[in-house]
């Protein structure tokens, strides 16, 4: 793989304006991280049959002269080489963008950008509680500014989970329960665990969770044998510019765990019938449910987003109680990863998701 020079960095007359038409993807912020994660987007590449796939970080583009300077893939080298191009028609977006970048991007592409909006666990909660359906599926949720905020939570509802607002992969999230004589059991993703006094809780929180904000979540029992389970279902725009549900996907935590990113994955509509034992009249009720309510909630964060806003490629965490009620636990909007897929053995709905990515750029792009 070639990389930049500073004399070809600095050479804007060799713009090179192709015939072939180009689909960007926004990998990073940094050059560094672009160049780390292009061996992964091979695969999406491939399925671009009619343009090029230009990756670039937000460190490549010039906005007066509105050209990024990123790479594409050579087919016939099978390596990555560096390009200038003007910016491209479509733009998918992986990563999240600061006001000024979103305001950049609405300005000159609208929503031709796929996921051109970011949002936060707590903003999420906010809008989608506001709607008389969907309120039904969220948890009980409070934004948390400091330790004593926590404690009186805690006195009301006594355990919850403690999230980050804007990271996700289950990291730094805390699981907290109240025990007796006004101590604390706080326990992490790697099973970790503490017992804490209140005094030592307040420091707890102004150490590891003071500088970014934090949502304290009710309780809910998504547990089967101890694993923490619930599911991912893909839900993307296709050619027609039309959300589709393309898969559910089960997650299964490690016994004893907090968060079910660490354990298996496996085919989630069977999983309704084989582990959580339900009949196939109510499977497909349950599987109906969740697409129903995936398709209510992104539509609603679009209208969040304001105009031209499109989200376009999303990964939906939804949770089953012991009730059998549905919840909403998280959309994955930034990069969803759908090798999720890949890795539960449903290897044709991962490559479908690349198929539909760029069949929905190219949709946007006529």
């Amino acid at each position: 793989m070639r990389e930049w020079g500073a004399s070809e960095k600095s050479k804007k007359e060799e713009v090179r304006v192709e015939e072939e038409w180009k689909v960007g993807i926004i990998v990073s912020k940094t050059t560094k991280k672009l160049m780390n994660a292009l061996k992964q987007l091979e695969e999406l590449e491939a399925v671009c049959k009619c343009g090029k796939l230009v990756a670039f970080s937000l460190k490549g583009i010039d906005k007066k002269m509105l050209t990024v300077l990123g790479y594409t893939f050579c087919r016939e080298q099978r390596t990555w080489e560096p390009i200038v191009c003007e910016m491209p028609r479509v733009v998918i977006n992986r990563i999240s963008l600061d006001t000024g970048w979103a305001c950049f991007f609405r300005f000159h592409l609208g929503e031709r950008m796929i996921n051109n909006f970011s949002f936060s666990k707590w903003e999420m909660y906010q809008w989608l509680s506001q709607h008389p359906t969907l309120i039904n599926y969220l948890p009980k949720t409070s934004l948390v500014k400091t330790g004593y905020e926590l404690l009186l939570l805690l006195d009301q509802d006594e355990k919850g989970y403690l999230k980050p607002i804007g990271r996700s992969f289950g990291n730094g999230i805390y699981k907290i329960a109240k025990q007796a004589n006004k101590m604390y059991k706080v326990e992490d993703k790697n099973q970790a665990a503490l017992l804490l006094s209140e005094s030592e809780l307040l420091d707890f929180f102004e150490k590891n969770c003071k500088k970014e904000g934090y949502i304290f979540q009710q309780m809910l029992d998504l547990t089967i044998g101890n694993h923490p389970v619930d599911f991912r279902l893909i839900f993307m725009k296709d050619g027609n510019t039309k959300w589709k549900d393309l898969g559910l996907i089960l997650k299964k935590g490690v016994q004893g765990g907090i968060i079910s990113n660490r354990g298996q994955v496996k085919e989630g509509t069977s999983a309704l019938k084989n582990i959580f034992l339900f009949s196939n009249r109510k499977a497909l009720e349950l599987r109906k449910e969740m697409s129903d309510i995936a398709k209510m909630a992104v539509s609603e964060m679009e209208l969040y987003g304001g105009p031209n806003s499109n989200l376009g490629n999303v990964g939906m965490d939804i949770g089953i109680d012991k009730n059998n009620k549905l919840w909403i636990i998280e959309i994955n909007h930034r990069n969803p990863r759908h090798s999720m897929a890949s890795k539960a053995g449903l290897e044709n709905i991962y490559q479908q998701t690349n198929v539909q990515l760029i069949d929905y750029a190219y949709a946007l792009a006529k």
